[in-house]
């Protein structure tokens, strides 16, 4: 985590001082802050709402459903709770962290990410209308595996290197 801070920190200061070489920085930090202040109220549910879970989990079927001992059976589980996590990257990273936390292996919560980027059924009816049945259900044939393929590479990793 002190990595991303300090290279985002970096980044910052280098727009920071090429802005205040226009003079434009104080409208920079205006717009951060607008932006910043729109997105508090989710960040701070979306923790809460991490912590609530962490805690709600039972050890045991973290243990039993998502721990690394799941093996592939958590893995898939993953992939289905990445498709039905209707949520922006605000809100499921930190819930997808608090399952991390609570226990879930690195396949699993890999399956869980990519199956949140490639399989969300939130979009689901907005692809159906715009590009087609026959296209979402080839995307979703080829994407579900693809999730599965993922954790398990990941479990693998995980089973050999940590």
């Amino acid at each position: 985590m002190l990595l991303p801070v300090i290279l985002f920190g970096v980044l910052g200061i280098i727009l920071v001082f090429m802005n205040l070489r226009k003079g434009r920085h104080i409208s920079g930090f205006q717009a951060g802050l607008k932006q910043f202040m729109g997105v508090l109220p989710i960040l701070a549910i979306a923790f809460i709402l991490a912590g609530m879970l962490e805690v709600l989990l039972p050890e045991e079927f973290v243990r039993n459903w998502l721990a690394r001992e799941a093996g592939f059976r958590g893995i898939f589980l993953g992939t289905i709770g990445g498709m039905v996590l209707a949520m922006g990257p605000y809100a499921s990273f930190p819930i997808i962290a608090s399952i991390h936390g609570a226990g879930a292996g690195l396949g699993t919560v890999v399956a869980l990410i990519t199956g949140w980027s490639l399989l969300g059924l939130s979009r689901l009816p907005f692809e159906i209308g715009t590009l087609g049945f026959k296209f979402s259900l080839v995307r979703m044939g080829i994407g579900f595996p693809f999730c599965l393929a993922a954790g398990l590479i990941a479990h693998g990793l995980d089973l050999v290197f940590f």
